[in-house]
């Protein structure tokens, strides 16, 4: 990649990032129970989801 795209990029993702932050900031400002809620909510189905696809599977054919 060139040092120009590569640049571009890292700014992308600093601008992103700086507006996903302040834009939860302003959320729980004006509505915390609903975005603390939802927040909440969010991280238990990302671990339930991250449980469910490190978890060994079980039942399958497994190498002898």
């Amino acid at each position: 990649m060139s040092p120009i795209k590569r640049t571009l990029a890292r700014k992308a993702v600093k601008s992103t990032a700086k507006h996903t932050a302040h834009g939860t900031a302003s959320k729980l400002k004006r509505e915390p129970l609903r975005a603390t809620t939802l927040l909440g909510l969010g991280g238990l189905v990302g671990g339930v989801a991250a449980w469910l696809f490190i978890r060994p599977q079980r039942g399958g054919s497994q190498p002898a």
